[in-house]
């Protein structure tokens, strides 16, 4: 069977087809202008702007899992050991201060910090990992830090709460990842929570240059108080490792301790743990008496205690 060919009755004459690339260069031009409003308008600070990425979305349940269930062995096997080169701010050991009671609880955990906070934003997983050691996490959030900041898989504190039977974890989020320069003390971000006035007392107190040196200016996000017993005052490792990863990805890393991302937040988390023990008692034994958390907290014995 043969077939027939037929000019093409609907092919344009070549007046029309000018007529249609003049229609559509204009269209695009005008997509281009709007384009280029936009970002004017981000940049000259006209309105608050965020990106897909850095959208508050509740945790998942494999997330959670990831978080709470990291084998004992990759626990045991990192102890304190953070990857000199991506090494962050040494824990401050105090002594001689009375245990830290909020909302009438003892021993408590204090953290101060920022969604758009790199810092912070490194410094939450090791928070989360550790804590699930002593309890359940639920009002868990992804995110990520700012615009501005780098941009980096995180989660949020924001509405998050600690089920536990050993420490009682309070929490402050002073900003949002929102980019808004109208707005001030945010750093050109949305302000978010304050602490109470019990929280600001400790604060006070605890985060200014009689605890933590050379703290003159402020107090640097990420903040937290254990038990009055250590400072965390700036993020243990450095945050530039989380870069280009999702969430899903850096959790999913947590099996491995000879990846750096995994030392790291181990390595941390360790830290976090033995000084949590401190306050607890050495409660609940088999996790404060394991191998990686007794190396932390020989690493820890190391620091010179002031106070």
């Amino acid at each position: 069977m043969s077939r027939s060919l037929h000019p093409n009755p609907s092919r344009p004459s070549s007046s029309r087809s000018r007529s249609l690339l003049l229609a559509w260069g204009a269209v695009g031009l005008v997509v281009v202008i709007v384009a280029v409003l936009v970002i004017v308008k981000i940049v000259a600070g006209n309105g608050p702007s965020t990106s897909p990425h850095q959208a508050l979305r509740p945790a998942s349940a494999q997330l959670i899992d990831e978080l709470s269930t990291v084998p004992a062995s990759v626990f045991n096997a990192v102890g304190a050991g953070i990857p000199s080169s991506f090494a962050g701010t040494a824990p401050i050991v105090i002594s001689g201060q009375p245990p830290l009671t909020l909302d009438g609880k003892t021993p408590s955990m204090l953290y101060y910090g920022a969604e758009y906070c790199p810092f912070c934003a490194a410094e939450r997983w090791s928070i989360a990992v550790a804590l699930a050691r002593f309890g359940t996490w639920t009002g868990l959030q992804t995110t990520a830090s700012g615009l501005m900041d780098g941009d980096y898989s995180t989660l949020t504190f924001s509405k998050a709460q600690l089920k536990s039977p050993y420490v009682h974890f309070v929490s402050i989020e002073a900003c949002t990842n929102i980019v808004d320069p109208n707005v001030g003390g945010c750093d050109g971000y949305t302000h978010l929570q304050d602490p109470t006035q019990e929280e600001q007392a400790v604060l006070n107190k605890y985060a200014s240059s009689e605890f933590v040196p050379g703290n003159t200016q402020g107090i640097n996000f990420p903040y937290i108080d254990v038990d009055n017993k250590v400072l965390y005052s700036g993020s243990t490792y450095q945050p530039a490792i989380l870069t280009g990863l999702t969430q899903a990805e850096i959790a999913g890393s947590l099996t491995d301790p000879t990846n750096p991302l995994t030392r790291s937040i181990i390595g941390t988390a360790n830290y976090l743990t033995a000084s949590v023990c401190a306050g607890t008692g050495g409660s609940p034994a088999a996790v404060c008496s394991s191998a990686g958390v007794k190396a932390a907290a020989s690493a820890l014995q190391t620091s010179t205690p002031s106070g």
